[in-house]
């Protein structure tokens, strides 16, 4: 791999290989930080000085931080601005979460050797970890202006746009690392990845197909991952192909046994040999032996399969162990877990009565003037039916349907001092909030003057009053479900981790979430004149054209026949990012309604949390 400057820097260059760790090189020559036939202002570094970033490199590579930053400590007694030793120390600070440090220490070393471009590259990696997005990009522009041709540019610079939901220019980054490194599994996993979150399963299906041609070697992840990308898709067969290719590799894999069981099941629904085959199999895994994240993938298909089979209590156990293992997966260290329940909590004591009443009074505009339709909102807890209720209205013609994208909290960020500042919006404000997100909605290819777009995004819910504020005219889809099957479904579900998800991994954080999330909502209801259609689900399950229509209605649309075949839109459209991708490609069915009810013993702890609301919407206790 090329490293630039002339020589090679501290540590293994494993970023490019292993996912976003630090690039880092063994020193040679003895030159320590410096170039050879640059002017140097101390003499070449001794042979004890190599020696020691040699082995702090190796320590680094292998994970063991701590001797990495004494042999980093040990070459800064000896020459106090030894450019490699800052670097070295900067990437264990960066390892062990101290990414403000990591970012003083590398700056510093970048700054003495400044024509390396491993430096800038983990400088960036600093920075990006901190939420620096605009100066991690500056740090990687460096590093290309020194090698444009270094993979780990690509590779960091596309984990940042991932990161902020920039999926397309993620993607261009992993193709251009596929460019440099086309006999490598790991661009095209890559960029795999970030076609997944976007939604476009298809073309991740592509990347790993492209990858199985040009590979000598098919790896486990690759194996797997096309396996999974497979059965998401709805290819169950295709699926479990490339799950016994992945089992050929290694029987012992958790992650491909996962897959291969789900797709095993779906493809013979209700069949209670296959359900014993696949618990049996899976349950004999020794999850000590697997990573967390296997672990957690086989916890989740044993829950799914004894709830199939009825075994309510077993399948509790594995929902429970399943939370657990998410708990500990290493990549939510640096989560706030607390985050988006204190927004909430915030955002709950601003909204009063009097905080109301002195907002500056703003006239409330029609439909923008080009548009066709008023924004729609889709909003709800999750697993309220939200993404049954996305393939239905996504199916009508003149919809067009936005999956889960934040296009809100571009909004929220051009609001100085948001929530608080919603009560002095003047009219410019307002103007300049509106157009940042039809430009949102448009760059994401929003066909905004010929059609009805709806921006599905299920815990929006908790920013109605900004709705209100800055797009009074917004029509809002409220979608609702049974609190105890709400917050049921919630706890067992296998989320994507992230700072609101984290509020499911227990029963108890699941119902909390719930009563602050639906305490804010009911706050909005009774103070803002909100423009609301609710849809339950229970309803909608039962009788989807009687709960749809005048949903469709509210919307200034006519029923259509396409709108009642949700399942075949689903596997049509090939893009369903959110966990119930696998409910919705199957006819309607209404065996999740009450399904608390099999669990009740088990909810009894939060039922007190739940029961207010409970009551409010008129639910059955």
């Amino acid at each position: 791999m090329p490293q630039g400057g002339g020589r090679a820097t501290v540590g293994l260059p494993r970023s490019a290989f292993g996912g976003s760790g630090p690039t880092v090189g063994v020193p040679a020559g003895g030159q320590g930080g410096f170039r050879p036939g640059a002017t140097q202002a101390t003499p070449p570094a001794p042979d004890d000085i190599v020696q020691l970033l040699q082995l702090g490199g190796a320590h680094l590579a292998a994970g063991r931080l701590d001797h990495a930053g004494q042999a980093a400590a040990q070459v800064l007694k000896i020459e106090q601005r030894n450019p490699d030793a800052l670097h070295l120390l900067g990437l264990v600070a960066l390892g062990k979460g101290d990414a403000a440090n990591a970012e003083k220490l590398i700056a510093t070393a970048a700054a003495l050797m400044p024509r390396h471009v491993n430096v800038w590259v983990n400088l960036g990696n600093a920075q990006r970890e901190q939420g620096k997005a605009d100066e991690a990009l500056i740090a990687y522009r460096r590093a290309e202006a020194i090698n444009p041709d270094y993979p780990d540019i690509f590779l960091n610079r596309g984990i940042l746009y991932k990161d902020s939901t920039d999926y397309a220019a993620a993607v261009a980054e992993f193709e251009k690392l596929i460019e440099l490194m086309p006999d490598n599994a790991i661009p095209y996993l890559r960029a795999a990845s970030a076609a997944t979150d976007a939604g476009r399963f298809r073309d991740a299906r592509t990347y790993l197909l492209r990858a199985t041609e040009r590979l000598a070697r098919i790896p486990l992840p690759l194996a797997t991952t096309l396996s999974a990308t497979y059965e998401r898709l709805g290819d169950l067969e295709d699926a479990l192909t490339w799950a016994d290719k992945a089992l050929a590799i290694d029987a012992a894999s958790g992650g491909a046994l996962a897959v291969w069981s789900k797709a095993k099941r779906r493809l013979h629904k209700g069949d209670k040999a296959v359900l014993a085959e696949c618990r049996s199999r899976l349950a004999a895994l020794d999850l000590g032996k697997v990573s967390v994240n296997d672990a957690r993938l086989v916890s989740s298909e044993l829950a799914q399969i004894c709830q199939e089979a009825g075994d309510v209590d077993a399948a509790f156990r594995y929902f429970t162990q399943q939370n657990g293992h998410t708990a500990r997966l290493p990549e939510l260290g640096r989560v706030n877990r607390t985050a988006f329940i204190d927004e909430v909590g915030t955002l709950i004591d601003t909204f009063t009565e009097g905080f109301v009443s002195s907002w500056r009074e703003l006239p409330v505009p029609g439909i923008e003037p080009g548009h066709a339709a008023a924004p729609v909102f889709l909003v709800g807890f999750p697993r309220s039916g939200t993404t049954l209720l996305d393939q239905i209205f996504d199916a009508h013609p003149q919809v067009q349907v936005f999956e889960e994208q934040p296009f809100l909290r571009a909004v929220r960020k051009s609001i100085g001092g948001y929530p608080k500042s919603l009560a002095g919006m003047d009219e410019g404000r307002r103007a300049a909030a509106r157009d940042l997100y039809w430009q949102e909605l448009r760059d994401a290819g929003a066909d905004l003057e010929g059609r009805t777009v709806i921006n599905k995004m299920p815990l929006d819910i908790v920013h109605a009053g900004l709705i209100h504020r800055v797009l009074p005219e917004a029509r809002i889809i409220f979608a609702l479900r049974h609190p105890a099957d709400c917050v049921l479904s919630c706890f067992m579900q296998d989320f994507v981790p992230n700072g609101a998800m984290l509020n499911f991994l227990t029963l108890e954080d699941s119902a909390r979430f719930y009563g602050r999330a639906m305490t804010l909502w009911r706050t909005y209801r009774s103070l803002l004149p909100l423009n609301v259609h609710e849809v339950r689900y229970e309803n909608l399950v039962a009788d989807l054209r009687g709960e749809v229509e005048p949903a469709l209605e509210f919307l200034g649309l006519g029923w259509h026949d396409a709108v009642s075949d949700p399942a075949a839109h689903a596997l049509a459209r090939g893009s369903i990012k959110t966990p119930s991708y696998s409910q919705v490609t199957q006819p309607i069915y209404s065996s999740s309604a009450d399904r608390w009810r099999r669990y009740e013993k088990h909810l009894r702890p939060v039922m007190p949390i739940l029961e207010p609301h409970i009551r409010s919407f008129g639910y059955a206790l």
